[in-house]
């Protein structure tokens, strides 16, 4: 989201009111969620090298859940401190395939694979036409080229940067994760995973480094006059040394979140989440040094016992932390054991 500090606030409150709004009337073909959350992780160009676990459910079942997600954000950061300087204009698009397998009742194994694609995208206008009609900040938009592909960090002895379309297979996630029983209370699952290096880092597609992490997971409900579920999970990530993230990167990562989903008429849901991370690097670069923060918004049809879908779309609640907006559709498919 491309506005001042002072206005970020007012601007955030605008597009998610009249974007949800939006949301309430589209018309949408879904696939099953079976009170999952948004499958939505921090695509900015940066962030998204780093193995930092989208959100799940604490429940772990018997059998396959095949979930596929399709995400496109723009990028629009541009910013000069002292003698370092960052600029990320582009298009990130993300196909996501998850693999996940209940071979227990207490235990899952669950594999990511992700297609990324870095182009000029086709966004600009749009988001540029949204600001203009609404008398909203265009963050500069004006005084660079329309749908350009320029992703650079400037650092002293330190330099990274991609210009030229990209695509192919990122970083492979895989976690494994066990159910802790509790009596009469909410699900809650802790989890260990690692993210491998099998994205091309000279493409910005991978990190060119090998992260884990750990976490814990809860899920619950509550049934009075508004039915909700809830979801929530918090982890430390441990990365390994990137070349693209220059001397200042930070290895030590925390991650968090929380998820409501409120199923407002039968096969139909409301969901809003949040999600934080620490910042990425230190140094005088803000978009780099400060904590992370996105809002999602997303409708969910349920059509199904086995399937679902997601339409929704996310912004930076921390300003240029994240994409400027994400804009997300996820399938969803829950195999009977």
């Amino acid at each position: 989201m491309l506005v001042s500090r002072s206005t970020g606030k007012f601007v955030f409150a605008w597009k998610a009111s009249l974007f949800s709004g939006a949301l309430l009337v589209a018309p949408i073909v879904a696939l099953a969620g079976n009170g999952a959350p948004i499958t939505i992780s921090n695509l900015s160009p940066l962030a998204a090298l780093r193995g930092l676990p989208t959100q799940r459910n604490a429940d772990v079942q018997l059998g396959s859940v095949v979930t596929m997600s399709q995400s496109l954000s723009n990028h629009f950061t541009v910013e000069e401190s002292g003698d370092a300087s960052l600029m990320l204009d582009g298009q990130t698009d993300v196909l996501s395939l998850s693999l996940r397998y209940g071979f227990d009742t207490d235990w899952d194994i669950e594999v990511t694979l992700p297609w990324v694609q870095h182009s000029r995208g086709f966004m600009d206008p749009l988001i540029s036409d949204w600001h203009a009609f609404f008398g909203l900040p265009n963050g500069d938009r004006e005084d660079y080229p329309v749908n350009q592909l320029q992703y650079r960090l400037d650092q002293p002895h330190h330099e990274a940067a991609l210009s030229n379309k990209v695509s192919g297979l990122g970083d492979v996630r895989v976690a494994l994760s066990r159910k802790m029983s509790l009596r009469d209370g909410p699900h809650v699952a802790l989890s260990v995973g690692m993210k491998a290096a099998t994205g091309e880092e000279a493409d910005w597609l991978g990190s060119g480094a090998t992260d884990y992490w750990a976490l814990a997971r809860v899920s619950g409900g509550y049934s009075g006059g508004v039915p909700l579920l809830w979801h929530g999970q918090i982890g430390m990530t441990h990365a390994g040394v990137s070349d693209l993230l220059g001397p200042n990167q930070k290895r030590s990562l925390w991650f968090g979140g929380v998820s409501l989903e409120w199923p407002f008429r039968d096969k139909w849901s409301v969901l809003a989440q949040m999600d934080a991370h620490s910042a990425l690097a230190d140094g005088n670069l803000s978009a780099l040094t400060r904590p992370a923060g996105l809002f999602s918004i997303a409708l969910r049809w349920n059509t199904s016992p086995h399937w679902t879908l997601d339409l929704g779309f996310s912004e930076d609640l921390v300003v240029e932390s994240a994409p400027d907006i994400t804009f997300m559709l996820t399938a969803r498919y829950v195999a009977s054991p």
